[in-house]
């Protein structure tokens, strides 16, 4: 996928921690990158730390000693070099499809923001290199697979074979080698001196890279989820009185009161807008909990953000660079379980959600047949003409969703019994939730169609409020544009990306 135009012409990296937002910019609307002299003479005294380190033969982990098993035997002065590159290739075996380009460009960014704050211990070369294959849009083929989570060593190490012109590259549209797309943007090749190696790879790139921009998509959803069960709720005629404020602020739950105030302004102006009583006394469940469950997903959005922007904004390296002590520092600050975590609970919230959309399609699909008489009525009307998408899909949907929403960070294995006893599955974490949160964007698609089409069969349109009227608008537009014989599968698809994408 290519980036598509910026909103911001670049993003600046400087005294201000790096936002969600920025990411999204730079991974998925392609801006240029910035970076402060601040943080460029930050990187050259980590550097030179490393260089000190060097003189003084104190042993350190993957400077002067091979990593893994063998971390206590020494690198030879002659070697240390050598092994930086011998570093990125042993671990440069990844597995799987290639990541999107937008993937691959928030891992590249998340790395050098990572260096930015000194503790890498990088030298400036290395850097800017990295920064020059981002802006000029030299994007690594990665791999997807083969990532523990105890840093995303496979994917990190595919990135740093392309600084030094091995290894693969997309470059202006086309698949080619490292080494010609460097020479095609007239950047040369890096040239590694000890510790770079390490430095390149010892970062969790793919999963905070992939997580940010999992939030920002989460975060849009939520705003949708709310607006098309509004919807849902004016095509049933239904009750506005569980979306009060005064309902809402009775158990007073930061997302609980966000959700409602959001549900309110969408149904504002709306024929249901502070009715007090609907079709019936009491709507179904998955009418009347809307701000409750979408509320949860709300704080577990909000969970899953701050994690990532921590990480974000941190040094995850091993060993780490104190520019204080003038030293490196061997530690476990590589492990991201915080984050692995957070993606655990929000699948969670994000299936909940999902299971009360999933029960209003249903009760859309068969709205009007009188309760007790499903039979009887459906001899006289075996099927309502209906042309989207079917119950069956939202069924098989749900079913996937709760399946992907099972726990993974607890499937860890063994992977070296002498060194790496434990990892956090956290870049599969955030994988599920991705694939989760795309199928869901599908599930909540449905239920707006169903929604339309039972406001169709009313002799007049009601007036909507003005967030569920976008909803039906942007339904409306899409029947429009892809004409009455298109499948409900390339609909469906089309109006997906009309409303989570756009």
């Amino acid at each position: 996928m290519t980036p598509r135009h910026p909103k911001l012409a670049a993003v600046n990296l400087g005294y201000r921690g790096m936002t969600l937002e920025q990411v999204h910019e730079v991974a998925v609307h392609g801006a240029r990158l910035d970076v402060t002299q601040m943080r460029r003479e930050r990187v050259r005294r980590a550097s030179s730390v490393v260089e000190r380190a060097l003189k003084r033969r104190r042993k350190i982990y993957g400077l002067n000693t091979y990593v893994g098993h063998l971390r206590d035997r020494e690198i030879l002065p002659e070697d240390m070099v050598d092994y930086q590159y011998q570093l990125l290739a042993m671990h440069a075996r990844g597995i799987g499809d290639p990541m999107p380009v937008q993937d691959v460009r928030a891992m590249m960014l998340v790395r050098i923001v990572g260096m930015s704050h000194g503790g890498s211990g990088a030298h400036p070369d290395v850097f800017d290199t990295l920064i020059r294959l981002l802006n000029a849009g030299i994007h690594p083929i990665v791999p997807q697979g083969g990532s523990v989570g105890a840093s995303d060593l496979t994917q990190m190490a595919a990135v740093g074979l392309v600084l030094t012109g091995r290894g693969e590259a997309i470059y202006q549209g086309g698949v080619m080698p490292a080494a010609a797309a460097l020479d095609r943007a007239g950047i040369e090749c890096c040239q590694l001196r000890p510790k770079d190696g390490l430095a390149l790879i010892s970062a969790n790139g793919m999963s905070i890279g992939t997580g940010a921009l999992a939030v920002v998509d989460m975060e849009r959803l939520s705003r949708l989820a709310d607006e098309i069960g509004c919807l849902s709720l004016e095509a049933i005629g239904g009750n506005f009185e569980p979306l009060h404020a005064e309902v809402t602020g009775a158990k007073p739950f930061e997302g609980q009161l966000a959700a409602g105030k959001h549900m309110r302004e969408s149904l504002s102006g709306s024929y249901i807008e502070g009715r007090r009583e609907g079709a019936s006394v009491q709507d179904p469940v998955s009418f009347r909990v809307m701000p409750q469950v979408h509320g949860a997903m709300r704080e577990y959005i909000a969970f899953a953000r701050n994690a990532v922007e921590i990480e974000l904004n941190s040094s995850g390296d091993n060993p780490m660079v104190s520019l204080r002590s003038d030293d490196l520092i061997s530690n476990g600050n590589f492990d991201p379980l915080v984050l692995g975590l957070s993606f655990e609970s929000v699948r969670l919230a994000l299936a909940h959600v999902a299971m009360l959309s999933e029960r209003r399609i249903n009760r859309l699909r068969f709205h009007g047949i009188p309760a007790g008489r499903m039979a009887a009525w459906r001899l006289r009307f075996p099927f309502r003409p209906y042309a989207g998408p079917s119950v069956h899909s939202a069924s098989a949907l749900l079913a996937e969703i709760k399946h992907l929403a099972n726990p993974v960070t607890l499937a860890t294995t063994l992977v070296n019994p002498d060194a790496e006893d434990h990892s956090t599955l956290a870049p599969q974490s955030v994988t599920l939730a991705r694939t989760l949160l795309h199928r869901l964007q599908t599930l909540l698609t449905i239920e707006a169609v169903m929604a339309c089409d039972v406001l169709g069969d009313a002799p007049e349109l009601p007036i909507l409020g003005v967030g569920s009227l976008a909803v039906c608008e942007a339904v409306g537009n899409v029947t429009t544009a892809t004409g009455e014989d298109t499948s409900a599968a390339v609909f469906c698809e089309a109006l997906r990306k009309r409303l989570f994408e756009t």
